[in-house]
Formats: C-alpha cells, sequence, structure tokens
C-alpha cells in the first residue's frame, strides 16, 4: 500500500492511495499561495460566489470541503513577496477553516518556515499539518517536528541525495510521508528510493506511512 500524500490530477490537488486492487484517489481543497489575484472576503456568502463556484465546483467552497480529506495545497512562499502580506491572509483563513472542520492540512512552504512554525503557534492550531516536499536543513525539521508537524518528501531524494538521507536519518519514522507532486514519477519508484537512501525495506516503510496517513484520517 503506498500512499502518495500529495499529488496532482487535472490540476487539482489528491491524495493517492495504491495498492494491487488499483488506485484510490482522495480530493483536498484549498486556495494556494500563488492564486492570490483578487480580494478575499471571508463571510459565508463570499464563499458561495461563482468565484469559488468557478474554482471548487457548485456550491462553492464550503460545500467541497465537506466531502475532501484535507485542506491544501495551502501555505506561504516568498518566492512570490508581492503577494505574501495576503498570503498570511488567507493561510490564517484556511487553518481557521481546518480547524473548525477537523480536516489536516497539506502545507506549501518556501522560504517561510518561520513564518509557518510562528503562524501554527499564535494560532494554538491542533490539526495535523504536513510539510509537502520539505528540502531545507535538519534543524529546520526538528523546529518543525517540535510543533507536531509531518514531513513529506518528493524531489530532494533526486536532486540532492545528500541532503535526502540527512534528512531522512533524522526524522522520526511516525512523522514521514512521501510524495510525487507535479513530477509525473510513480510513487512506488518514490518509496524504492527513499528505502535506499534509508538501507531500509521498502514493505517496511509502506506499513509505516500507512499508519501514519491513518493518524491523519483519525485526527478530526
Amino acid at each position: 500500500m503506498f500512499v502518495d500524500i500529495h499529488t496532482h490530477i487535472d490540476n487539482q490537488s489528491v491524495i493517492k492511495i495504491v495498492d494491487e486492487n488499483g488506485v484510490r484517489i482522495f480530493e483536498t481543497v484549498g486556495i494556494h499561495p500563488w492564486e492570490l489575484d483578487r480580494h478575499f472576503d471571508w463571510s459565508e456568502a463570499e464563499w458561495r460566489n461563482p468565484f469559488f463556484e468557478k474554482a471548487f465546483g457548485n456550491g462553492g467552497f464550503l460545500d467541497k470541503l465537506e466531502m475532501t480529506a484535507a485542506i491544501g495545497e495551502v501555505g506561504l512562499d516568498k518566492a512570490h513577496k508581492e503577494t505574501f502580506e495576503k498570503q498570511i491572509e488567507v493561510f490564517e483563513e484556511m487553518i481557521r477553516l481546518s480547524e473548525s472542520y477537523r480536516k489536516p492540512m497539506i502545507v506549501h512552504c518556501v522560504r517561510a518556515y518561520s513564518e509557518i512554525i510562528a503562524i501554527r503557534k499564535q494560532t494554538k492550531a491542533t490539526m495535523p499539518w504536513v510539510i509537502h516536499g520539505f528540502n531545507s536543513s535538519v534543524e529546520t525539521m526538528r523546529q518543525l517536528l517540535k510543533y507536531d508537524m509531518y514531513i513529506s518528501l518528493g524531489e530532494v531524494l533526486y536532486r540532492n541525495e545528500n541532503q535526502a538521507v540527512e534528512i531522512l536519518k533524522n526524522v522520526p519514522l511516525d512523522r514521514l510521508f512521501l510524495e510525487t507532486d507535479v513530477s509525473g514519477r510513480d510513487i512506488r519508484e518514490v518509496y524504492d528510493k527513499a528505502a535506499k537512501l534509508m538501507n531500509f525495506e521498502v514493505e517496511l516503510l509502506c506499513k509505516q506511512i500507512f499508519e501514519n496517513y491513518g493518524r491523519l484520517e483519525t485526527a478530526h
């Protein structure tokens, strides 16, 4: 059983589970930090307006949220500095919805780990956050773990094996996920790669990450 905690199908962010019986797809929904090209009013009426219906289907964001596995991907991205203040506003609203609807979050973070940690502390969020595509230092990872976040690895396994090995040596297995994101890779290939870097059995890695996913599902 291979859990792909974050990938995309037809521009939709999803969680994918692959096993001998086939593929199961679980949608996630959220406002990506690259999508902030308009003013947001967080009233319920605004959530159900045509903009959100176009983005999230009939009924808008709130109805879509009821049927999804997680909120995501959402977060902060300093590569888009011109919208950073708005990103924080939107991210905090995503957290409010995560806590209200008892949904875990898939978090996009580019050069904003200190802000992510500060907002986690400030909001006193209790739902699980998965930091997807993590590629920073072990020390940064430890700070994220300190605040009960999960670490998901993907392309760093291929782009920087030395860094990936250090992360894998130091991340607790019960806080680890793997992903394909937009790479087009097969998730089984990603598990094979991680297992080789860890000198670990793929079957045991699958079992552990599936248990981790089970904790996300029952967090509510």
